[in-house]
C-alpha cells in the first residue's frame, strides 16, 4: 500500500472511531475505503453479523439424554446405529453433532463421516416485530424477521456445512419472504459454485387475490459440500407426457423400440415441479400440523441425493415428513425440533407408518428419543458412573481432561481451570457428603500446583454447605450442582425453548441458550361435562426469561395403553381455553387416557386419566 493510500486509510479509521464513539452510523463512503469491494466479491452485510469461527467456537453444545427408544422394548447393539429424535434448540445440539462427527461417531453406513443430506425448512420470517432475547417483548408475542432472522438462520447454516460430509448436499425450502436473501448468505457459506439448484416448487390452492397474482410456489435451494456429490439422476424420473409444451408429440423421428425405451425408462424431472400436491390436498397425510410438507417432495430429494444407509438430517423437522420418508426409504435419519407438540407428533406418525399400497402398518428401525437442554432429574440415576462424569462436564461446558496433581485426580478443565467430579456413585462408596474439610484437603494436597480457580461438581444435596463459592487462600472453589444451582455468573445468558399458546406460533423461530431441569408444574383439574377444567396450574419453571411462565398447551391421547403416548388431540392455551375451560371428547375415553400439561418453558407435567 502506498503512503498516501495508507494515510487516507488511517484518518477514515480516526474519523470512523469519531462516529462510533457518537454511537453513530459509519458514512457508506467510509465503508467502501475500509472494505473495498475488490477485495471480496459480494457478500451481505448486516448489523450483529459474526465469523463462521466465532459461530462455531462459541456455540455451546448440549448433551443427549436418552428419554427411551422405540419400539419399546427393542434391544440394539453398542455400536450399531440408532435414529434420533431430538427434542431441543437445534443450534446447540447442531454443535453436539458436530463433536459427534469429529469423534467419528456420525457414520454413514458406507462408513464415511457427517451427514449425506440435509433438508431443512425453517420459518419464513413472516411477521416484523421480532427480538431474540424477548428484550423488549414478550417472548412469544416476538417474531423473527430482517437482519435478525438472517443471522439467526446463518448461526445454523454454517454450522450445518460443518456436519455435512465431504460428499453432502443440503436443501434449504424458502418462500418469497427471503429466499434472494438466504441464497445471498448460502454463496457466501458454501461458495457460489456449490450452487447446485434453485427449484420452484408449484401448487394450486384457492386463491382470492385481487390486487395482484396470487403466491403459489416454494423455493428449494440446493447446495453441494464439493463437486463429488451425489445425484441419483434415475430414481428420480418422472413418465413422458404425450404432447410438448412445443406442441410436436413424443418421439417423433425416433424408432417405436427407442421410443418405448424411453417412455419406461421416462425424463429426469426438470427444476420445476408441478406434479406434487400440497398436503391440503392429501388428506391421508394431514396431521393438523402447521407447515407440513408432503412425502412426494421429500422422496424426490431424498431418492437424488442419498442412497441407502445414509444419514438424513433435518433440524426444523415439524410434522415430521423427513423422517418419515427417510424411514421408508431405508436411510439413516436425525429429526430436531424446539417443539413439544413437534416430538410428540413426530413420535405418533412414526409408530403408526404404514405401508403405501397396502395400509397395513410396518415396522421400523429403532429409534431413540433424546432430550437436549431439558433433562429429566429422575434419569441421571440412570447413568453409570463414567457417563454420570461426561454428562455433567458436558451440562457445564467443561472439557473432559483426566489429569493428576500430586496424586488427585481431576476429571477436566473449564476455562483453563481444573474441574473435579464427584459422582453419586463415588459419594455412595464413601458414605459422605462434601464438607468444607473436603475442599481444604483438596486445597492442600494440590498446594501451589494449579491455578486460582477450581471448579467442583456433584449432585445437589450432597454438600454439607450452602455457599456456591469457597475461597481458600488465593484459591477459589465454584461449586456446580446437578441439577444446578443458579449461579449468574454462569448461566446470565440462559433463555428457554418457549413453547407456543396459539395454533399461528407453532412454527415460529425463537432462539434460547443453556439447560435446565424438567420442573413439572402443578395441575389439578377435572373433566366434566365435555370439558377440561383446570383448577389449578403453577409452573415451577427454574428459569423464567422475560416471561413468567405458564400453561403453553395440553396435549391429549385418548387410548392411552402400553406405556406409549399417541397423541390425538392438542388444546392450546391461548385457543382453546375460556377461564380455565376447554371442550374436549369424552366419548373417545374407553378405558385410560393421558394428558401432558406443558408450560411456556416446555417443563411437562403427565397425567394418567382413570387410572
Amino acid at each position: 500500500m502506498k503512503n498516501g493510500e495508507t494515510s487516507k486509510l488511517l484518518q477514515v479509521l480516526e474519523e470512523s472511531r469519531n462516529y462510533i464513539e457518537n454511537g453513530q452510523e459509519i458514512p457508506n463512503e467510509f465503508c467502501r475505503i475500509l472494505f473495498p469491494p475488490e477485495k471480496r466479491e459480494y457478500e451481505l452485510m448486516y448489523y450483529g453479523k459474526e465469523s463462521s469461527e466465532s459461530i462455531i467456537s462459541n456455540t455451546m453444545p448440549v448433551p443427549l439424554q436418552e428419554d427411551g427408544i422405540f419400539p419399546t422394548g427393542v434391544k440394539v447393539k453398542k455400536d450399531e446405529w440408532i435414529n434420533k429424535l431430538i427434542s431441543g434448540q437445534n443450534l446447540q445440539v447442531l454443535k453436539t453433532l458436530l463433536k459427534m462427527k469429529q469423534e467419528g461417531n456420525l457414520k454413514n453406513f458406507d462408513g464415511t463421516d457427517g451427514i449425506r443430506l440435509i433438508y431443512i425448512d425453517p420459518p419464513f420470517s413472516t411477521r416484523k416485530d421480532f427480538n431474540a432475547k424477548g428484550d423488549e417483548q414478550k417472548a412469544y408475542s416476538d417474531k423473527l424477521s430482517g437482519a435478525t432472522f438472517l443471522e439467526w438462520l446463518r448461526k445454523r447454516l454454517v454450522i450445518l456445512k460443518e456436519l455435512l460430509s465431504d460428499d453432502g448436499t443440503i436443501y434449504v425450502h424458502l418462500d418469497y419472504r427471503k429466499c434472494h436473501y438466504v441464497k445471498v448468505l448460502m454463496d457466501e457459506i458454501f461458495g457460489e459454485n456449490r450452487f447446485l439448484n434453485e427449484i420452484v416448487w408449484c401448487y394450486t390452492s384457492p386463491a382470492n387475490q385481487k390486487n395482484n397474482f396470487p403466491k403459489k410456489h416454494d423455493i428449494i435451494l440446493a447446495y453441494t459440500k464439493s463437486d463429488k456429490h451425489i445425484f441419483n439422476a434415475d430414481s428420480v424420473r418422472i413418465p413422458y407426457k404425450g404432447i410438448s409444451d412445443g406442441g410436436t408429440k413424443f418421439g417423433e423421428g425416433l424408432d417405436e423400440n427407442t421410443k418405448q425405451e424411453y417412455l419406461e425408462k421416462g425424463k429426469i424431472v426438470e427444476d420445476w415441479w408441478i406434479d406434487i400436491s400440497p398436503v391440503a390436498r392429501l388428506v391421508n397425510q394431514q396431521t393438523g400440523y402447521p407447515t407440513q410438507k408432503p412425502e412426494a417432495l421429500l422422496e424426490r430429494i431424498i431418492n437424488a441425493s442419498s442412497n441407502k444407509g445414509d444419514i438424513v438430517l433435518d433440524c426444523f423437522a415439524g410434522s415430521g415428513t423427513t423422517p418419515i420418508v427417510a424411514e421408508r426409504l431405508d436411510r439413516r435419519w436425525i429429526a430436531i425440533d424446539v417443539g413439544k407438540l413437534s416430538i410428540y407428533t413426530i413420535q405418533k406418525r412414526l409408530l403408526n407408518l404404514k405401508d403405501y399400497k397396502t395400509k397395513k402398518k410396518i415396522s421400523i428401525k429403532p429409534f431413540m428419543k433424546y432430550s437436549a437442554g431439558l433433562y429429566d432429574v429422575d434419569k441421571l440415576n440412570d447413568f453409570d458412573e463414567e457417563n454420570w462424569k461426561l454428562f455433567a462436564m458436558e451440562l457445564w461446558g467443561c472439557n473432559p481432561i483426566e489429569q493428576t496433581i500430586k496424586g488427585f485426580a481431576f476429571d477436566g478443565e473449564k476455562n483453563n481451570n481444573l474441574v473435579k467430579v464427584f459422582t453419586p456413585h463415588e459419594l455412595k462408596r464413601l458414605k459422605a457428603k462434601i464438607s468444607i474439610e473436603t475442599i481444604q484437603t483438596i486445597d492442600s494436597t494440590i498446594n501451589n500446583s494449579a491455578g486460582s480457580e477450581i471448579f467442583i461438581i456433584a449432585p445437589q444435596g450432597q454438600f454439607a454447605f450452602a455457599e456456591d463459592d469457597i475461597e481458600l487462600k488465593d484459591r477459589i472453589y465454584h461449586i456446580l450442582r446437578i441439577p444446578y444451582s443458579m449461579l449468574a455468573k454462569f448461566t446470565e445468558n440462559f433463555t428457554i425453548p418457549v413453547q407456543p399458546k396459539n395454533f399461528n406460533n407453532v412454527n415460529e423461530a425463537i432462539e434460547s441458550e443453556g439447560f435446565d431441569f424438567n420442573q413439572p408444574p402443578t395441575v389439578e383439574f377435572e373433566i366434566k361435562n365435555d370439558e377440561l377444567i383446570i383448577k389449578k396450574f403453577k409452573s415451577n419453571s427454574r428459569i423464567k426469561g422475560e416471561e413468567e411462565t405458564d400453561l403453553s398447551m395440553v396435549l391429549i391421547d385418548y387410548e392411552y395403553k402400553k406405556d406409549i403416548f399417541e397423541l390425538d388431540e392438542v388444546l392450546f392455551n391461548k385457543e382453546h381455553f375460556k377461564n380455565g375451560r376447554a371442550k374436549i371428547n369424552t366419548k373417545k375415553i374407553k378405558n385410560k387416557a393421558m394428558f401432558i400439561f406443558i408450560d411456556s418453558a416446555g417443563n411437562e407435567k403427565k397425567v394418567v386419566y382413570n387410572e
